[in-house]
């Protein structure tokens, strides 16, 4: 794999509450309101796929929760797809569909599968937890032929605060990597989608990652110009082969739609334009790398 641009709109419960401001229990309305703005996502996500010469190139990742239909078309139309297989809102990883996960991915067969995980060292029986699931998911997935798409935050717990008050300039990278090391001894991974780091960090990253293991960068949601930071210290460096950039790509027009201020064309466009965007400045950093 050369080059994998995804625009991941798989959240649920954050979607919910923090992108739409709903904080009441999902009802069948709220339900089929989300559905529809997936959908919205998903047509800004295929203004750009169908213009684009490098299809191959391009992704969506989604869930099965709220995004069936969107699936379904994106099967059809030959567009590549993660699915996201864990609980939603979840502090601590287990499947979206208990000991049935595996039948659920063959009946959807996706591209690959991808597990997002929140992984701090210091949590040793949690990660003991975790890491007894994630080993099965891993076995499965190489026994089916199913590639991993692992997604690892690395929260800062209140002694890494202590230690490193700039945790998210530095103490974080140090943190991943202890991560990865312990990840990488029960799960076999695809793609890792990791938070940005300096350039100078992401070195020493990657020599812990396994090297036929390849990197992709998530958005977190922050906002446009630390994610085309990350881009540029990313770049250089031929095992990272992209983005995942989600909520900053569409949660303000998403936003816009759903309270009035833009009608559902506009935000379509609004999407597309976004994603364009990052697609042409990873494209930039790369040709300069």
């Amino acid at each position: 794999m050369e080059k994998l641009l995804i625009l991941p709109f798989d959240h649920r419960s954050s979607f919910v509450e923090k992108i739409l401001g709903i904080k009441k229990e999902v009802d069948e309305q709220t339900f089929d309101q989300v559905k529809q703005l997936k959908q919205l996502i998903f047509e800004g996500f295929l203004q750009v796929w169908q213009n684009s010469p490098a299809k191959d190139n391009l992704a969506i990742l989604v869930d099965d929760e709220y995004g069936l239909d969107v699936i379904t078309e994106a099967k059809n139309k030959g567009i590549k797809f993660a699915l996201a297989v864990e609980k939603s809102g979840e502090e601590e990883f287990s499947f979206e569909h208990g000991d049935d996960f595996g039948e659920q991915i063959k009946n959807l067969q996706p591209d690959f599968v991808k597990a997002l995980v929140r992984y701090n060292p210091e949590h040793i029986e949690k990660n003991k937890r975790q890491l007894e699931k994630l080993r099965i998911l891993s076995n499965w997935c190489k026994d089916n032929n199913f590639p991993l798409i692992f997604e690892l935050l690395v929260p800062a717990t209140e002694a890494d605060l202590r230690t490193y008050p700039d945790y998210d300039s530095h103490g974080r990278d140090i943190k991943t990597i202890q991560a990865i090391k312990e990840i990488s001894k029960e799960v076999q991974v695809s793609v890792w989608k990791l938070e940005g780091f300096s350039r100078e960090q992401w070195k020493p990253i990657l020599e812990t990652i396994n090297p036929e293991s390849q990197v992709i960068l998530l958005g977190r949601g922050e906002n446009e110009h630390k994610i085309e930071k990350w881009l540029e210290a990313a770049a250089p460096y031929e095992r990272v082969i992209g983005f995942a950039i989600g909520r900053t790509i569409f949660a303000e027009a998403i936003k816009d739609h759903f309270d009035g201020l833009i009608t559902y064309g506009h935000a379509v466009e609004e999407i597309a334009e976004n994603y364009k965007k990052f697609i042409r400045t990873w494209n930039i950093y790369k040709n300069i790398s």
